[in-house]
């Protein structure tokens, strides 16, 4: 819980970092990484793969569920005294330019579908309508569930109509190669502010999973990875088929 300056209880404690959401975040990366390399492997017709069939849909959940609840514990914690406006916006400043990045490239490779609001997209508007929130857990926690909720129980809590209204005028594809819906992830960045708040109370590492070297490396070094993986893996894929095709 928040303290009564807005800032949590342990914000000068001097070791904020939490092994576990860098553990977390990695977790989600190495996922991606094979959810991405079944897609290659389609490609050249070693498996099927469909993004919305029950086992790559359920995959690709639990992927971006680790990725957003760390989204919003890691704000909290690099957050923690008050918003470091300077890192903050050099943070989107870069997360903006990858979601450029990836419009851009996939403008012309794919225009049938390509990239207008994917994870990176996602991530740099979450991130902003998170600091409203940042030093409420209570109430993130509540809008987090409400959120969720809400998405699942009716048909009529998305933003179908903002991109019915906005699909012409910006000329937005009718499918995408990747689209991260704003609801209802925004309610898992949420609930990992409640976590970051509650410092995942208490778990300081998560079991069987590496607390150093390269594992932790590729968390603290995610927007790189992420941005550049699909090259060597799709280039794996080429190499198998290659020698076995």
């Amino acid at each position: 819980m928040a303290s009564g300056t807005g800032q949590p209880p342990w914000a000068h404690s001097q070791d904020r970092r939490l092994i576990s959401i860098d553990q977390m975040r990695a977790l989600a990366l190495v996922l991606m990484a094979v959810f991405h390399f079944g897609y290659d492997l389609s490609v050249f017709g070693y498996l099927s793969f469909d993004a919305k069939a029950p086992f790559w849909a359920s995959f690709r959940s639990i992927i971006v569920t680790l990725f957003f609840l760390s989204v919003g514990a890691s704000l909290v914690l690099a957050n923690a005294h008050g918003i470091r406006w300077r890192a903050f916006w050099v943070r989107e400043a870069k997360i903006l330019a990858g979601a450029l990045t990836f419009s851009v490239a996939t403008f012309f490779l794919y225009p049938g579908n390509w990239i207008w609001f994917g994870v990176l997209h996602f991530i740099a508007i979450a991130s902003l309508l998170a600091l409203p929130l940042l030093y409420t857990p209570r109430l993130a926690l509540l809008a987090g569930i409400t959120i969720i909720a809400l998405f699942n129980l009716t048909d009529w809590f998305n933003l179908a109509p903002l991109y019915q209204a906005l699909q012409d005028p910006l000329n937005l594809p009718d499918r995408t190669m990747d689209l991260t819906r704003l609801i209802p992830w925004l309610g898992m960045v949420y609930i990992g502010i409640y976590l970051g708040h509650q410092r995942l109370f208490g778990i300081r590492q998560l079991p069987l999973l590496p607390t150093s070297g390269p594992f932790i490396w590729l968390s603290r070094h995610s927007l790189g990875f992420y941005m550049v993986h699909q090259i060597p893996l799709y280039g794996l894929a080429w190499l198998i088929y290659q020698f076995t095709g």
